[in-house]
């Protein structure tokens, strides 16, 4: 019998759509190894920190309005 150990899931956070895309595509062929989510700016990525628990998040520093410190 083998244990499944749950996906870690990241978000990743940046106000230009390029870049994300890149990251899609970048990220593809390991799908299988973490559960990966995009959101294009600050307010989509609270709005999925409301809806899900994340493990990791990655985000760009530099975003209009709020920036990826800001909290």
């Amino acid at each position: 019998m083998s244990i499944k150990t749950p996906m870690i899931r990241i978000l990743f956070v940046d106000d230009e759509i390029n870049i994300l895309d890149g990251l899609k595509r970048t990220l593809r062929p390991l799908r299988k190894e973490f559960d990966s989510e995009f959101a294009p700016g600050a307010e989509a990525a609270l709005d999925s920190l409301a809806a899900r628990h994340f493990d990791v998040l990655v985000t760009d520093m530099r975003m209009p309005g709020m920036d990826g410190f800001a909290s």
